[in-house]
């Protein structure tokens, strides 16, 4: 056999070549546990891999800063993750919890800037079923602040719903579209009364007063006797209008 002239292809150096080609893309396809992977739009990823796709435990790292720690799935956000924010230097909890094709859905608690918190249901990002929101209290039991337990729909209250107000007043009955709408009971716990009514787009446009807890005859601030001949069924009317 002639000797192999320098430079010229033969059957075994493509043979090494293909053989360094399999290598290369071996080593290239990511599958299992891998270090950190580095794009060039700023994004980092450290984590399980499958098919090359982000696919079990990972966290990834954004170009701004924030963070996602918790379960992949094809290389969507999906199972249980905290997303966390990068502000001045530190880490906030935005949103832990159930994560269903890159959004928030099931159940978790949000974490907005102005330390309100929400703990519930979650549709596709938004608030959606059964939750809890604290405006201006603490989050583990809302001293100090209102707090709504109730329906939600579309990210806003709807359905049935009770506010705690941190004047002590309570307000229990329906919404929709984050206002109170529709038969609900206000309860003013400094005065000891409570109004029962109906509800248009946030104000009441019908119902009765009484006290919380009747006071002796003749107590001072006490609601006077009703006068009308047929007072149940003046309101039932009222309401009934309101409600049409």
């Amino acid at each position: 056999m002639p000797p192999a002239i320098p430079g010229t292809l033969t059957a075994a150096s493509l043979r090494r070549k293909e053989q360094l080609w399999k290598t290369s893309d071996e080593r290239a396809q990511k599958e299992g546990p891998r270090n950190t992977i580095y794009w060039n739009t700023g994004e980092r990823y450290q984590g399980e891999w499958s098919d090359n796709k982000k696919h079990g435990k990972g966290t990834v790292v954004y170009k701004n800063g924030d963070k996602y720690e918790g379960d992949w799935s094809s290389d969507t956000r999906q199972g249980l993750g905290t997303l966390w924010i990068f502000r001045e230097g530190k880490y906030k909890v935005r949103y832990n919890g159930e994560w269903r094709d890159d959004q928030p859905t099931g159940h978790g608690t949000f974490f907005d800037d102005n330390g309100d918190t929400y703990e519930g249901d979650w549709l596709s990002g938004r608030r959606h079923g059964k939750g809890r929101a604290v405006y201006g209290g603490r989050p583990a039991d809302g001293f100090g602040g209102d707090v709504y337990e109730g329906g939600w729909e579309d990210d806003v209250k709807c359905g049935a719903g009770t506010m705690m107000y941190a004047s002590g007043d309570i307000y229990e009955g329906q919404w929709a579209g984050d206002t109170k709408h529709g038969p609900g009971s206000y309860f003013h716990m400094s005065k000891g009364k409570r109004y029962d009514g109906v509800w248009s787009e946030g104000t009441a446009k019908c119902g009765s007063y009484s006290e919380v807890h009747a006071p002796p005859p003749g107590t001072v601030g006490a609601l006077p006797p009703i006068e009308l001949k047929a007072p149940d069924a003046v309101l039932m009317a009222a309401k009934t209008e309101v409600l049409a």
